[in-house]
């Protein structure tokens, strides 16, 4: 009973309006959170201390830190993201974002990366429920997200993540698809980008959105951009000099082409695009056994689709 006394009083200096309180609260928070055991504690209490955290997020820029940190924390617990959904956590992040309310862009993408893997804040972020605008937070990511492609710190690496999250539903990846949105394209100019996980989020999308193309009724805008194909199987095979370093990268990109050959229109474009010499080429160096099977199950559908013909 003490205990969970202390953590009611803790979470009241989250509220003073005494600056240096406020600080001294949060740090003993963001310490709680590194151990199964705060954690544990601190979901206890997770109706009261989740609004003081997320208004604590527009303070000065060591509190802000304070608070995003304990907030990642603890959305690495699935508990914990299903409350912070409720809390409207996604638009919170937005308005943050939009407005300039905290100084930590980085920290409040990571946040953003971490409570998308639920459906539900898939389904805010996309703005499904509001037909005036959907799809404008997306639109605004996007956009930052490719305009920040070589900044370093790299504020909006954690937007990749975010759009592998997103893609993962149909929903998702129909509006990330629509043409003049420009998904695809910007996912596939991230695959030489300097962050590493930039390159391997946007490659674990790229599968995403090529895995039921078909079914989803989006398997044409894909393949009407073919200098985004011609960036993917570059970075895949090594064609001029822009091979893809890393095994995970290159499994996924793979597994995309793979997917989009078992189509009848994928393996004719691909064909125009020169994709099996591209592809030949790409496997006298390839080292990776998964890689390799996947291109030669391509060029076994390469095949049989001449034969077909």
């Amino acid at each position: 009973m003490a205990e969970e006394k202390e953590l009611q009083d803790l979470i009241e200096f989250l509220k003073s309006p005494k600056q240096q309180v406020q600080k001294a609260a949060v740090d003993l928070v963001e310490g709680l959170t590194g151990s199964v055991d705060g954690l544990e504690q601190l979901m206890t209490q997770s109706d009261s201390l989740f609004p003081a955290l997320l208004r604590l997020i527009a303070g000065d820029r060591e509190t802000s830190k304070a608070a995003l940190n304990s907030l990642i924390n603890l959305s690495q617990r699935e508990d914990a993201v299903q409350k912070l959904t409720e809390l409207k956590v996604v638009t919170r992040i937005m308005d943050y974002l939009t407005e300039g309310l905290s100084p930590h862009v980085d920290l409040l993408m990571m946040l953003l990366s971490n409570v998308t893997v639920s459906d539900p804040a898939c389904e805010q972020l996309l703005q499904l429920k509001s037909r005036s605008v959907t799809g404008f937070n997306i639109a605004v990511l996007l956009k930052r997200f490719v305009d920040s492609r070589d900044e370093v710190p790299d504020p909006y690496q954690h937007m990749a993540l975010i759009l592998t999250n997103l893609t993962r539903q149909k929903s998702g990846r129909q509006l990330l698809l629509e043409p003049g949105r420009g998904t695809f394209s910007a996912l596939a100019t991230q695959l030489s980008a300097p962050s590493g996980l930039r390159q391997s989020g946007s490659a674990n999308a790229i599968r995403n959105c090529c895995f039921c193309a078909e079914e989803d009724g989006t398997l044409d805008s894909i393949l009407e951009d073919t200098r985004s194909l011609e960036m993917i199987l570059e970075a895949l095979c090594g064609i001029a000099q822009v091979k893809q370093q890393s095994d995970e990268v290159r499994v996924a990109l793979a597994e995309s082409i793979e997917l989009l050959v078992a189509t009848d229109k994928g393996s004719q474009v691909l064909w125009d695009l020169k994709a099996p010499e591209m592809l030949r080429k790409g496997y006298e160096t390839e080292e990776d056994p998964e890689v390799c099977a996947s291109m030669e199950r391509i060029a076994n559908g390469f095949l049989a689709e001449m034969e077909a013909s």
